[in-house]
């Protein structure tokens, strides 16, 4: 069996699909899986060696003169298939086993700019988490083959191996808790107020062997905040080897953003503080952790900016504290 797997972008979205993308693999162990992801996104594929990366180049992608050739080299890549999985749907996605010709082309339910019609095997809408409308499709297609049992969530990167992140933590006695207070800059709308973290921080260090993780976009914290708190941050690593760091860890502590789906895959309880996200779309698999809100009105939204952020301010420290001690 021959069978090509969707989901272009982005970082959260492609750690979200590898449960199910590993469910297949457990249940079809003699086929070829090719995943088509853009080429920003292929070193996330890195620990599953049995994925054949199809890359996307997205500078051309993004280009309207150039899209459609980008799709069309793609999909020549992809016409010996036996059948594709959209687990992105929208229309880049669903145009390249339609020009690949690929007989069978599922669909897992969500779907924007009509890719659906481009599906021969579309599942209705469910208004679920994208951990279970990618299993959920997984789901589907071993039930057309008679396997079942594809929709169980399981932690797929717990026992990958991984590169050593060297000595990262130093205190053997208490639980190890890591502190992401970042997110992408596109993102930047879920971050949790800065100074709520420094209270956070102050309140949990008595109890637990904090570290904070600070990505490209939290430079400038890396300058003062580890002296300010007294609470040291991971050296900067490579993506798998902060996996690796993270996977040490008894729990992380993050907004809606690509760590705290890292942690869900990785085994590790995660606790996602939100704000405009869905906490149903958005949310983590019952097994894996927790999301914490404050439930106001006007969230969740789908705004990239907002004046007030009253979703993160409200959710106080003295919440999230009695969260992570519970």
């Amino acid at each position: 069996m021959d069978l090509v797997l969707l989901r272009l972008s982005a970082l959260g979205d492609i750690l979200r699909v590898l449960p199910a993308w590993a469910n297949l693999r457990e249940a079809f162990p003699e086929a070829r899986f090719r995943a088509v992801v853009e080429d920003r996104h292929a070193f996330l594929l890195q620990p599953l060696p049995w994925l054949d990366p199809v890359l996307l180049r997205r500078r051309r992608l993004s280009n309207p003169l150039t899209a459609i050739g980008e799709l069309n080299r793609v999909a020549v890549q992809l016409q010996s298939a036996e059948a594709s999985l959209d687990f992105h749907g929208i229309l880049k996605a669903a145009l390249i086993p339609r020009l690949a010709r690929i007989p069978e082309r599922w669909g897992d339910g969500v779907t924007k700019e009509f890719a659906g019609h481009l599906q021969t095997h579309p599942l209705p809408f469910r208004h679920q988490t994208r951990y279970q409308q990618a299993l959920r499709l997984a789901e589907a297609f071993g039930q057309s083959r008679g396997i079942s049992g594809l929709g169980r969530f399981r932690p797929v990167l717990g026992a990958v191996d991984l590169p050593d992140p060297g000595a990262i933590w130093h205190q053997a006695t208490k639980p190890r808790v890591v502190l992401v207070p970042g997110a992408s800059r596109r993102g930047a709308i879920k971050r949790w107020p800065l100074h709520h973290w420094i209270t956070l921080a102050r309140m949990l260090k008595d109890r637990f062997d904090l570290r904070w993780s600070l990505g490209p976009e939290e430079e400038d914290l890396r300058n003062w905040l580890p002296e300010a708190t007294g609470i040291a941050a991971f050296p900067r690593l490579e993506f798998w080897q902060l996996a690796a760091a993270l996977r040490q860890a008894d729990q992380v502590m993050a907004p809606d953003t690509g760590l705290l789906h890292l942690a869900v895959v990785l085994g590790v309880p995660a606790l996602g503080l939100y704000g405009s996200s869905d906490p149903v779309v958005a949310g983590l698999p019952e097994s894996a952790g927790r999301v914490l809100r404050t439930g106001i009105s006007c969230a969740p939204c789908r705004e990239r900016s907002c004046q007030r952020r009253q979703c993160m301010e409200e959710l106080l420290p003295e919440l999230v504290f009695a969260a992570a001690i519970t």
